[in-house]
């Protein structure tokens, strides 16, 4: 028996002995990295070896924030040991700062043995310049000019939008959304894509939650109103979607955004005067019309701000904040308009306007009648601006087909002398800096 032991003994411990190598993998990977070259191109390296000719080696990633992956095939020498590389060229495929996300390996080899890699970050980064940051779970903003307290007054303003429009209307960020305010001009051009115009004074990216804008350290003025302003559109537009973006009335869009530039909410002195004299002139917009691109005169296009942020204000003083998250939730499924104004507020456009230019003390609005045969053609929230006032195309989305790019640029610039007035493309676009309102723009950079 004692014999019978010793034999059992020291058999399983043969059996031990060989079992990790019977278990061992044909496909082993020994080195997995990435590497970033902000604005020209991003690196994926992997080495792996296996007991057979390694013939398939594919990247893939998923992007924080982002449904869907991209797949790519790698570039090396097959062999029983790879080093295989994939570049993401940046001039090509652009992908903005604040980017991130897991990366990793499926590898196969000529026997038919397959093996997927552990997942690894990456995120990309704009190391030209140095930057502070102040991060909380929503929001991430980072700044390359002016002192701490420079960027603790803008993060600290744009915490007090967030809150006050989570407040109202329920929406939440479910994704941390990132603002980059780059001080100098020539770092901030160097940022964007190459298709985008000389221009531009910021840059907003719906599919992955970041927004850059060219903040100058000397004008935190400006900082204050277009860091809430650019977020109030990123956490509106990601939260509509791209069915709700669709058929979004730019009004709704744009009053929002100003309504939530300053907590309590104020139009500034300018556009209050604007809008009055518009009132008192029976000078006012149709309402329909700036469910559209808004105009590009200066002045007009103050007006339709200015509009934009009254009726909001109406809606939620007259209807109350939960019927403001109700016309949201509308929105995201795709509803038109008039649908939407209808069943959350009893009424179409142009009973909406007629219910606010009573409260403004402006005239009512005469409104022609429409033919049932030809109805009037009235704009409608698109895509894009018109031939005057639209930046280049954006690049396609890089997010692989899984993923619908984000809509083209829709700026038209609000003249104001804040250069937030040519922000007011939001998450839609490239946004104009100084082109229309150069002067009034000095004005208010001097405060």
């Amino acid at each position: 028996m004692k014999r019978f032991l010793i034999f059992a003994i020291l058999s399983l411990g043969v059996i031990l002995s060989v079992a990790p190598a019977a278990a061992q993998e044909p496909i082993t990977i020994a080195a997995s990295q990435f590497t970033g070259n902000f604005r020209k191109n991003l690196t994926f390296q992997v080495e792996a070896q296996s007991s057979a000719n390694i013939t398939q080696v594919e990247l893939l990633m998923e992007f924080d924030g982002n449904p869907g992956n991209f797949r790519a095939a790698a570039k090396f020498d097959p062999g029983k040991q790879v080093r295989a590389v994939y570049d993401w060229n940046l001039e090509q495929k652009y992908l903005p700062p604040g980017v991130a996300g897991k990366f990793w390996w499926e590898i196969a080899d000529s026997a038919g043995n397959k093996k997927s890699s552990d997942k690894k970050s990456f995120r990309v980064e704009d190391n030209r310049v140095k930057w502070q940051m102040l991060a909380e779970s929503r929001f991430a903003l980072y700044w390359s000019g002016g002192d701490a307290a420079f960027g603790k007054a803008i993060f600290e303003r744009a915490v007090r939008a967030m809150d006050a429009l989570q407040k109202d209307t329920g929406v939440t960020i479910e994704h941390q959304l990132q603002i980059f305010l780059y001080d100098k001009r020539a770092d901030f051009l160097g940022a964007l894509e190459p298709v985008v115009n000389d221009w531009v004074g910021g840059r907003a990216y719906t599919e992955h939650g970041i927004t850059l804008i060219n903040v100058s350290a000397n004008n935190l003025s400006y900082g204050l109103v277009a860091t809430p302003h650019e977020l109030t559109h990123l956490i509106i537009h990601r939260m509509l979607g791209d069915i709700g973006r669709a058929g979004f009335p730019r009004w709704v869009d744009e009053g929002l955004a100003m309504y939530y530039e300053f907590v309590p909410p104020a139009l500034e002195p300018e556009y209050e005067t604007l809008l009055k004299r518009a009132i008192q002139n029976d000078t006012l917009l149709p309402l329909r019309t700036l469910s559209g691109n808004f105009a590009t005169d200066a002045r007009q296009a103050s007006l339709s701000y200015a509009q934009s942020f009254s009726v909001i204000d109406f809606i939620y003083r007259r209807y109350g904040k939960d019927k403001m998250t109700q016309v949201l939730l509308e929105f995201k499924q795709g509803n038109g308009a008039d649908a939407v104004f209808r069943k959350v507020l009893g009424a179409d456009t142009e009973g909406l306007e007629a219910a606010w230019r009573q409260d403004v003390g402006a005239k009512p609005r005469v409104i022609p009648t429409r033919s049932s045969a030809a109805p009037t053609p009235f704009p409608t929230f698109g895509l894009s601006t018109d031939a005057t006032s639209t930046p280049a195309p954006r690049a396609p989305t890089t997010i692989a087909s899984a993923a619908t790019p984000a809509p083209a640029p829709t700026s038209a610039p609000r003249a104001s002398g804040n250069p937030i007035s040519q922000l007011c493309g939001g998450a839609f676009g490239a946004i104009a800096l100084g082109v229309l309102v150069p002067v009034l723009y000095r004005r208010r950079g001097a405060r």
